[in-house]
């Protein structure tokens, strides 16, 4: 009976046939179901209708409408999640929106604190006439001040630039600029040289020029500038016929200097000769002036261009005796004519000073044809600025150094010398320093320099001179502090002040550039980059305070001493070698400074 039963449960089930329900069309479908027994499997409509969506069989009405309602809340809940998404990005924006407001606010009250600091409110009573009923008899005013803002004149920024190639090492070179080059000529080193070196500003790359013309004699303590606005030119002084040349302002001016010192002589044979050089040919060309009026031969001495011309102020001659004499050159006529002027401050004479132009209109002076149609003006600021420099007595045994700003009027009859009042700290005398006019400020900036009295006689302190205020400011000096030197050369440009050279204590330095940075939003840029650096940057100066920076060692000399001042220190191994080295190779080097 059991296999029987078994047998029985085994069998096929007849075919379904589901033409004659008439609900769907089923061609060649047949499904055969089975069933065993113990574990029985049933194949239901839903599950076929799942597995094959192309088929249509029954459903109940009830499932249908459970569908309908959850696609109805699957579209509600799409449609809600959108709104959110919309709502947090409209809230992200709005909350950028107000951090970015709430800090400029910050910002602004930041500043504002910082300005009321810094000016000084005055108040004065008002004007007695306004008489009356009013309560203003009662009440001071705060007087109309021009706001200054001195935070932009707070610190300097220096870094130091590395190059691919530089100059041998050198002194006393002279320096100009024109459409972002910088111009070189001279200086001394281990040897008086005359090249003429061009430095590219925007790459900062140096390249070595080659001279054509009437090249000038190597020297040093010479004056070289740009004329920088064109001109009629005279090469020759007639005074029959007068030959002219326009000029594009695309030349330098060289005049004076001293040639390498002559050991069988034991003299400085100084030099007087005005030479152009046009930087499109690349040509010298030699001037030939009056010769009753031409100025003595000189070095170390104040020049600056003014009008269309030179001028000439002071200098050391050959016998080591200083100039008090101004001279300026007219370009035009190609005359040199003494300038005279009133209250001179420095009547026993004056050298290594540094004048400064700082005209709007420097063009204009001394030519009053072009100010016939539209007069011009000049400002109570306006003229020629002269800082530091010394005069020597006469028993050549002391030296007497200026340390007060001193304005040459230019525009005013009698060409006075005006002692301006001013505020603040002033710098300590010196010499062989450089005074910079940065226009965009219209600040002077003074950098280094010596002064022989001092145990510590070169400097590496900055100060900036206010023109309208006139006000001394020190400057905090960030970045690559420079070491202390004299003799070097700065050019401005733009906010920016760059310097070349010079020698310290221990010699002469590497003739690399030093950039200078006073503009203050830039200075707060350089000084964050600088503080990641900051521990590696510290531990470099250390090693390079060590080490020593000069191929050459020159002894520390005196203006007004023959011998050497002997300044007892150790030396270090490499200071020792490189002595001994200067000992084979340059025995006759310390003539050129007796």
């Amino acid at each position: 009976m059991a296999e029987r039963e078994r047998f029985s449960s085994q069998r096929k089930l007849p075919t379904l046939d589901f033409v004659q329900a008439n609900r769907i069309p089923t061609e060649g479908i047949n499904v055969n179901i089975t069933v065993q027994s113990g574990d029985a499997q049933f194949v239901s409509f839903r599950s076929l209708n799942e597995l094959n969506p192309k088929l249509r069989f029954p459903t109940n009405s009830i499932d249908q409408s459970s569908q309908q309602l959850n696609q109805t809340i699957q579209k509600d809940l799409s449609k809600n999640k959108k709104m959110i998404c919309m709502l947090r990005k409209t809230l992200y924006k709005q909350d950028y929106e107000y951090q970015g407001y709430q800090e400029n606010i910050i910002k602004q009250i930041r500043t504002v604190t910082r300005i009321q600091r810094q000016v000084k409110k005055v108040p004065h009573r008002i004007d007695p006439a306004n008489n009356g009923n009013e309560k203003s008899n009662n009440i001071q005013q705060i007087a109309k001040k021009k706001v200054s803002f001195p935070m932009y004149f707070n610190g300097a920024f220096f870094s130091k630039l590395q190059h691919s190639w530089i100059p041998a090492i050198r002194e006393n070179t002279m320096a100009a600029d024109f459409q972002n080059k910088i111009y070189m000529f001279g200086g001394i080193g281990s040897e008086v040289m005359g090249d003429l070196i061009e430095y590219e500003i925007q790459t900062g790359k140096f390249r070595e020029i080659k001279q054509n013309g009437d090249i000038p004699l190597n020297r040093y303590g010479h004056c070289l500038h740009s004329i920088g606005y064109p001109m009629t030119l005279s090469t020759q002084f007639s005074y029959d016929n007068q030959q002219y040349t326009q000029i594009n302002g695309k030349q330098l001016i060289l005049y004076g200097g001293e040639m390498q010192y002559n050991a069988a002589l034991r003299l400085r044979e100084n030099l007087s000769d005005t030479r152009i050089f046009d930087l499109e040919t690349k040509t010298w060309q030699l001037l030939k002036p009056n010769y009753e009026n031409v100025p003595e031969s000189r070095r170390s001495f104040g020049s600056c261009i003014v009008g269309k011309g030179l001028i000439v102020m002071g200098g050391i001659r050959s016998k080591f005796s200083v100039f008090n004499d101004i001279h300026y050159l007219n370009l035009n006529l190609c005359k040199w004519n003494p300038l005279d002027t009133s209250k001179n401050p420095f009547n026993k004479g004056l050298a290594f000073q540094q004048l400064i132009c700082a005209y709007n209109k420097p063009q204009l002076i001394f030519d009053r044809r072009d100010t016939r149609g539209k007069p011009y003006k000049p400002l109570e600021y306006e003229g020629i600025y002269c800082f530091g420099g010394c005069y020597i007595d006469d028993d050549k045994n002391t030296q007497f150094y200026n340390h007060f700003m001193a304005l040459l009027k230019l525009d005013q009859p009698n060409n006075p010398w005006v002692i301006p009042e001013t505020t603040g700290k002033p710098p300590l005398p010196r010499i062989q320093h450089t005074a910079s006019y940065v226009q965009e400020m219209n600040v002077i900036i003074i950098f280094g320099g010596r002064d022989d009295s001092r145990s510590n006689p070169y400097f590496n302190d900055i100060f900036a001179y206010k023109i309208f205020e006139k006000e001394w400011v020190q400057l905090d000096i960030y970045g690559n502090i420079p070491r202390p030197r004299a003799s070097h050369s700065a050019v401005a440009y733009k906010s920016q002040v760059l310097y070349f050279g010079g020698v310290s204590m221990n010699g002469y330095l590497e003739f690399s550039v030093n950039v200078a940075e006073f503009n203050q939003n830039q200075i707060r840029h350089l000084q964050a980059e600088m503080k990641v650096h900051e521990s590696t940057i510290n531990v470099q100066s250390t090693k390079e305070e060590i080490q020593r920076q000069s191929i050459l060692n020159k002894q520390y000399f005196s203006l007004h001493q023959i011998a050497p001042i002997q300044i007892p220190r150790e030396l270090t191994k490499t200071e020792e070698v490189n002595k001994k080295i200067q000992q084979l190779s340059f025995t006759n080097f310390p003539l050129h400074l007796k």
